[in-house]
């Protein structure tokens, strides 16, 4: 199509056709619908028009042969395929196949005919070109969107109007000037209209389609999301299985090698008086303390440089003790972990607390919990 035919009628891309053509004959049917009680209601009223004439001895449609009343029986054929249209119309967002496509197609041409007939046959009878507006109007606004559809109708349309009235004289010439003016205007006026809606449909429809290809994708970001944090709470539960068995490792170690120091110091004897302190380097080396703060980072990341960063001061002991108390620790448990007694714990954590300068009524743990 060319690129100023592109600016005028608003196109589809070629990745949303199939989606927008369900759009579009989801909002047929419900223009179908609408217009079936439309037709069904104008056709009692033409029964009854025509029977109360009738009842009153003369004719309703006067002038040309009855052929206005003839034409009602193409109605009456429009409503019978227009319901068998919508009975048989697919309810799971599918396209129409089969018989369904082709009486649909029928309803549309017998529409078309009708109106178009009867826009003929009315203003021979009557030179009055409102049941043409009327027919423009459904034909183009309610059957038809696309642009080829909507411009064979109007020119099939304007150039039966202009025959038709160029072919009746009227006592007035300039007055048949001016209603052939008239069906060219109004067949103009409402092909641009119908355009405009098509294109403001065709808008609606790509908006809304992309909003709800946002929300998708916005969806399986979540979704994504949500999958990556469980398993972040799964690796961060295992690790913390991991410190915790290893403290647990490491209180039964430090009390079995607290038991062996209790039981060498009662000896007298000078040379195994060593063992001791090679035990209590062996409780305070760094080889252990790197590998315990490798394992706690991984479940408490940057705590080592919070601290650091807050408390400057503090010391490496006291760094441990509070890595200790972070993990809800007894004293009992930090005292055999640091190869230190009860009391000296408690010790500890007095000093603890005088280097943070925590107020009496200030609690380590609660201070640490939060770091």
């Amino acid at each position: 199509m060319p690129s100023l035919l592109k600016k005028i009628f608003k196109q589809v891309p070629k990745e949303y056709l199939n989606d927008f053509e369900k759009h579009r004959q989801y909002l047929i049917r419900n223009r179908i619908y609408l217009l079936t009680w439309a037709a069904a209601a104008y056709f009692i009223e033409l029964i009854i028009l025509n029977f109360l004439a009738y009842h009153n001895g003369s004719t309703y449609d006067d002038g040309i042969d009855g052929y206005l009343i003839y034409s009602q029986f193409l109605i009456l054929l429009c409503i019978i395929s227009a319901i068998y249209t919508l009975s048989n119309w697919p309810k799971d967002g599918q396209l129409l196949a089969g018989k369904t496509r082709y009486v649909y197609y029928f309803n549309l041409i017998i529409t078309c005919s009708y109106l178009f007939i009867r826009s003929l046959l009315v203003y021979q009878a009557r030179q009055s070109i409102v049941f043409y507006i009327v027919s423009l109007i459904t034909c183009q606004v309610i059957f038809f969107t696309d642009w080829k559809p909507r411009l064979i109708i109007s020119l099939i349309g304007v150039t039966s109007m202009v025959l038709m009235v160029h072919s009746i004289p009227l006592d007035n010439s300039g007055e048949q000037i001016i209603r052939m003016f008239e069906c060219t205007g109004m067949t103009v006026m409402l092909f641009i209209a119908s355009t405009h809606f098509y294109n403001i449909e065709v808008q609606s429809f790509l908006h809304l389609h992309v909003i709800n290809q946002q929300n998708s994708k916005l969806s399986t970001y979540t979704k994504l999301l949500e999958k990556e944090k469980e398993q972040r709470e799964e690796e961060l539960e295992q690790r913390s299985r991991e410190l915790t068995s290893y403290t647990l490792q490491e209180v039964k170690s430090s009390r079995f090698l607290e038991e062996i120091r209790q039981t060498i110091l009662q000896e007298k004897a000078g040379d195994v008086r060593k063992i001791p302190q090679l035990i209590t380097n062996h409780l305070h080396g760094e080889a252990k303390w790197s590998y315990f703060k490798d394992v706690f980072e991984n479940v408490h990341p940057d705590f080592f440089n919070r601290i650091t960063a807050q408390f400057p001061s503090l010391n490496p002991n006291d760094i441990r003790l509070m890595a200790l108390l972070k993990m809800n620790l007894s004293t009992k448990e930090i005292a055999d972990i640091l190869g230190i007694s009860p009391q000296s714990a408690n010790t500890a954590r007095y000093r603890l607390r005088k280097r943070l300068n925590l107020k009496p009524e200030d609690e380590l743990e609660t201070l640490i919990r939060n770091l």
